[in-house]
């Protein structure tokens, strides 16, 4: 008897061991398709003197390639699996671009800097509250070569500061993409506590920057006309000049508009 129940405890497992063999051929681990190849950096003296410096939390992406040299548009991915699953390679920081664009008038210039996230997700496991892609933006206001404020993007506004509450790693703001509470991912300036950087590498990071009028012929062209959704890629034509004037200090002489 004890043998005739080995004997149907043995097939049992040996059944139930094809049957989950046969789960993983029916249903092979979902591939990710890799970032575009990032483009050569290729921006205005100024717009290098300001870009941020960077750091990531450890609860979201890396920024990626939002476009690559050939026009590859990033296809993002879906707000599942961990905050940061898929996203939060070591390798990201070496292959990967920050963007640029700025405007100046009655003394003041205004740097806009946008980074893309492959997605942006609010609760780990679920898509509930999240969204493929994301663009976070910071623009910082220098009059008489000086940065006088820093404003971060935040779920569709800007927190503005004034750049006396800015840390800064010589001429260049420090800023933190974080989680935000419950919510999803923005911008927020650094402090005491994210010494040193949470990234791979330890240090503050700057990828490696295209200005407006940096981009390979037409690449410009269909990164502008992509359609990324939820997210919003403030730098192009429709969205740059409502951006600053959203991003603007009070009382200051600046013209979004001009």
């Amino acid at each position: 008897m004890a043998s005739q129940t080995f004997r149907t405890h043995r097939r049992r497992w040996l059944t139930g061991l094809a049957g989950a063999a046969a789960l993983v051929i029916a249903f092979p681990s979902t591939a990710f398709a890799a970032p575009p190849p990032a483009l050569p950096a290729n921006a205005d003296a100024a717009e290098k003197t300001y870009q941020p410096a960077y750091d990531y939390d450890t609860d979201g992406c890396y920024p990626t390639p939002a476009i690559g040299p050939d026009g590859t548009v990033n296809g993002g991915l879906s707000p599942t699996g961990s905050l940061s699953g898929n996203c939060r390679d070591a390798s990201d920081l070496d292959h990967t671009n920050g963007y640029s664009r700025y405007k100046c008038n009655n003394g003041w210039c205004a740097y806009m800097y946008g980074l893309y996230f492959e997605k942006d997700q609010a609760v780990p496991g679920s898509s509930i509250g999240g969204h493929r892609h994301d663009w976070e933006h910071v623009v910082v206001w220098v009059q008489n070569n000086a940065v006088r404020y820093v404003s971060t993007s935040n779920h569709g506004s800007f927190t503005i500061s004034a750049a006396s509450s800015v840390r800064f790693d010589g001429t260049h703001p420090k800023i933190v993409y974080h989680k935000d509470g419950i919510s999803t991912h923005c911008f927020r300036l650094a402090n005491s506590n994210d010494e040193p950087p949470e990234n791979h590498k330890g240090t503050w990071q700057y990828p490696p920057l295209v200005g407006w009028n940096g981009y390979p012929s037409v690449v410009r062209d269909k990164l502008v006309a992509h359609n990324f959704g939820s997210a919003n890629f403030g730098l192009k034509d429709a969205s740059f000049a409502n951006n600053l004037a959203s991003a603007k200090p009070s009382g200051i002489a600046f013209d979004p508009y001009a």
